[in-house]
């Protein structure tokens, strides 16, 4: 009977030598490095800060690529900084987010306002505390999605061209599942959407929706990806078979979207937003209860990913080490497995993260002192660089 590190690596093969297996010529070379941008509405400001020291380090102009960047992928706000990444757009991104709290994006539906308005009478606030009690019949959300589509409209052009390829996530509420659309620069090779689409049905399944982004249906498209439950209403867009689905925050389902990068790249750089979990010792009500829950998810389904991602990487590394005939052993009578091994990079995975909580909240979009505390934090923090991912340290 096999011991448990040979039980890995079967279960985690992500890939071998294509010339052993007979396939040279059928799998194209993974992409060099991939960078990962999670999800965290405001806090967004400090990837930002990331990118723009990294920009400032290379020396590179707007509408060059990122190096040494071949590729970047997110999820919510990590979609919409993954945008400007994408298009080269450096000094916009650096210009967004120090100009976000003055466009006012957060905009409370009429009929919640007087929950928050400082000026507002005991009956209003006990009639928009009323209207809540709406939210479990006719009302989806407290915020208006018009404002975050007029300015996502503004400062967003979907005929930019891109410098590099780009993914991100969202979550398909009717179907209950995720959905990858991605937009691939003018001078790609026509073979890269097949790339895309079968390199990310291997390693998430072949069920996996992977959708060309549309220009006519791009803003809804990104905000779909950080429209989280509650604050927004779901988004409704055609889905794959053009019938009408309803899409929220792809942090539903990968917030920090790391088995994008995996697919496809040899090397992955994360960059999350929160510092190691921090106890939270009570909750005070069911909001926090909730946001509290969404966390939990999220960090549970970080911590699988990432380690998925370095055992599969492992499994990799072990059999690129064994002989033309031992590998022949392993994958005889299993094509599917065959096809799965060489179809996978080794992935090289590192994160940068805050080191504490940062000085904004997530739907802190108005603060602009927080938001710029963040920017140069993510600054600083790149300079020190991304640290190599260890299973057995990494605390979600």
């Amino acid at each position: 009977m096999p011991d448990r590190r040979d039980f890995l690596m079967t279960l985690g093969m992500a890939g071998a030598m294509p010339a052993v297996l007979g396939a040279a010529s059928a799998v194209p070379a993974p992409l060099q490095r991939a960078l990962v941008l999670s999800g965290g509405g405001a806090l967004g400001a400090y990837a930002a800060g990331i990118v723009g020291c990294l920009a400032t380090a290379a020396g590179i102009k707007d509408g060059t690529a990122l190096p040494p960047y071949e590729l970047v992928c997110g999820t919510s706000i990590g979609a919409l900084n993954g945008w400007f990444v994408a298009t080269g757009q450096h000094t916009k991104l650096h210009d967004l987010w120090y100009g976000v709290s003055a466009e006012h994006i957060l905009q409370l539906k009429p009929q919640f306002a007087a929950l928050r308005e400082p000026e507002s009478g005991a009956g209003d606030r006990l009639a928009a505390k009323m209207r809540m009690a709406s939210l479990t019949k006719d009302q989806t959300a407290f915020f208006d999605s018009k404002p975050i589509l007029d300015w996502a409209s503004r400062h967003l052009d979907p005929e930019r061209p891109l410098v590099m390829p780009f993914v991100w996530v969202t979550t398909n509420l009717t179907m209950q599942r995720p959905e990858y659309f991605y937009m691939r620069p003018p001078n790609a090779p026509s073979e890269l959407r097949d790339e895309i689409v079968r390199s990310l049905q291997v390693v998430l399944g072949p069920q996996t929706v992977v959708r060309e982004a549309s220009a006519d249906l791009f803003h809804k498209q990104i905000f779909a990806s950080f429209a989280v439950p509650l604050l927004w209403d779901p988004v409704q867009m055609p889905g794959p078979d053009g019938a009408l689905n309803q899409y929220c925050d792809g942090g539903i389902a990968a917030n920090s979207p790391v088995s994008i990068a995996h697919a496809v790249s040899a090397g992955a750089d994360v960059v999350l937003l929160n510092p190691p979990l921090e106890e939270i010792p009570y909750y005070e009500n069911a909001i926090e209860v909730s946001a509290g829950t969404f966390a939990t998810m999220q960090q549970k389904i970080l911590s699988s990913d990432m380690r998925g991602v370095y055992f599969q990487s492992e499994a990799k590394r072990s059999l690129l080490r064994l002989s033309s005939s031992q590998l022949a052993i392993v994958t005889q009578g299993s094509p599917e497995l065959a096809a799965y091994i060489r179809s996978v990079p080794a992935t090289e995975l590192t994160y940068i993260r805050p080191k504490k909580k940062l000085p904004v909240g997530g739907a802190a979009f108005d603060d602009e002192q927080g938001i710029g505390e963040a920017y140069r934090i993510g600054w600083n923090d790149a300079i020190a660089g991304f640290t190599p991912y260890d299973w057995k340290t990494f605390e979600s």
